[in-house]
Formats: structure tokens, sequence, C-alpha cells
């Protein structure tokens, strides 16, 4: 689970997770932690103990300790601490949404004002610091693509990862349909150039370009993203021919009666 995934579930939402003293704003950073970074917390003290007594704790493992200045502002995902004063003995803790200046900032909190998780703009009265994840993927994933296609005499392939191949080498196999899927951002439309059919209609993210059951080759793909990419692909009697790159993409061949075997895609 990543951060976005993190709050399109538990926003709105109210929970103990510790089972300890009703529902508290350590609560929601507990979770946190739990379903993004895999940790599971312990009894890491009061809201203000995540950051005063940072050094002592395992959080030191997975995040940076940053103290607040005058010109500082929370990036999304930080995990944003109050010391006592706020007002309170205990401290506050919450989730930054990214969005703020040097005078007030958003976040997601849980016990402030309700016990339900919800979005608060905030003042730095009292305000320590945040700690920051030192791998951001779990908060700004990377851009992605997953494919797969149907082989001749194999039906659909399992899901491919960015790299990986597609298809087959070396077994004079045709590829006749894929399915695209672009993941964290990115934006997929495609089509395929087919035997006997010519090119058929873009067609979007997760759906399919091609045909099965009718025994008809795949010839070339073009690709349109609103991401850099890089492809190769394996083309009959040629081998693996030069790495495009941009974001429209044209592979394979046309009137050249070659079947497209392979592909691998990679974003840049």
């Amino acid at each position: 689970m990543n951060y976005q995934e993190f709050i399109d579930k538990y926003n709105e939402t109210s929970f103990d997770y510790d089972g300890v003293a009703g529902v508290q704003c350590v609560d929601l950073i507990k979770m946190y932690l739990d379903k993004v970074f895999g940790m599971k917390p312990g009894a890491f003290g009061n809201a203000k103990d995540y950051f005063e007594n940072f050094d002592n704790l395992p959080l030191k493992n997975v995040f940076d300790k940053i103290s607040n200045t005058a010109d500082f502002i929370p990036a999304k995902g930080d995990i944003v601490v109050w010391g006592t004063g706020l007002g309170n003995q205990y401290g506050h803790i919450a989730i930054a949404t990214g969005e703020g200046d040097t005078k007030e900032f958003k976040s997601y909190d849980l016990n402030w004002g309700n016990k339900i998780v919800h979005e608060v703009t905030h003042t730095y009265k009292g305000f320590l610091g945040v700690l920051r994840a030192k791998d951001q993927s779990k908060i700004n994933p990377l851009p992605d693509i997953q494919y797969k296609v149907h082989l001749q005499d194999i039906g659909w392939t399992e899901w491919k990862k960015l790299g990986e191949v597609a298809g087959t080498v070396g077994e004079a196999r045709q590829i006749e349909a894929i399915i695209l899927q672009g993941n964290n951002g990115i934006d997929l439309s495609y089509r395929v150039h087919m035997d006997g059919l010519g090119w058929g209609k873009f067609v979007q993210n997760g759906e399919v370009a091609g045909t099965t059951g009718q025994n008809r080759r795949i010839e070339a793909i073009e690709i349109k993203s609103n991401k850099t990419l890089q492809v190769q692909e394996h083309v009959q009697d040629v081998g693996w021919m030069p790495v495009s790159k941009g974001t429209q993409i044209h592979i394979g061949t046309e009137g050249k009666t070659l079947r497209l075997e392979a592909f691998k895609i990679n974003v840049i």
C-alpha cells in the first residue's frame, strides 16, 4: 500500500489501532507505519515522543528527522509532529498532504476536533518538525506499466513488468493481441497493425488491441503516452530492432508480412 492508497482507504474512518486509551492521534500514525511501511509499531510514547525520542526508536531506520525552520514546509507523506507548545502535554501527530506555505499547512489528522480521520489546516504553533521516509517510492510511486500478450497456440501470458520481455524469441510464434496497463500517473493509448486488417482503432489503458481465435499476426504497434517511453521489439527474420524512445512510438513493420514476436517497455 502506498500513501495515496492509505489515504483513500482510511480518510473519514475512525479506529483504535492499539486498543489503548481509545482513539488517539498516534493510532493514525501506527496504522500508517504498519500498512505503508510494513512496521509493527510498539509503545513509542506520546505524539511528541516520536520526534523528541526519535534517536532511540526504530523509526530512525526508515525515516529522517527534520526540524522545523522559518522557511520549512512539510512534504506529502511526512509525519508531522507537534510538542507541548501546542498547548497540551502530549503534543500531536498527523500526516502531511503536501499543501501549504510558511504560514500554514494541511494534514490528515485523527483525534483533532473529532475521532474521524479528516483534513485539517494547521499553523506552525508548537510544531517540532517531520519524519520523512527515506524511501519516497511509498509516497510518490514511480510511473509504471504492465503488459501482456496473446500468443499463437499459447493464449494470454502473465503480466510483464517494466523491462521484461513479452512474447517469445526463437519460437517462430506470432503475437495476436496485447494489453497495456499504465499505473501511477501513466496514461496510454495504443493500436496494432494486423495482417489482412491493417491498423485497428486506438484503445486505452487495460483494453485489448488485436484479435484472438483468428490466427492473425500483429505486425506493428503504435503507442501514445503522457510519459517518455523506451520500447524495443523483436521482429521475424530481423531480430531485436533499435530502441525507440518518445511519447509516441511506432514499433514493428508494415507491408513486409513480418510478425512481431516480442517486445519490452521501460519508462524513462
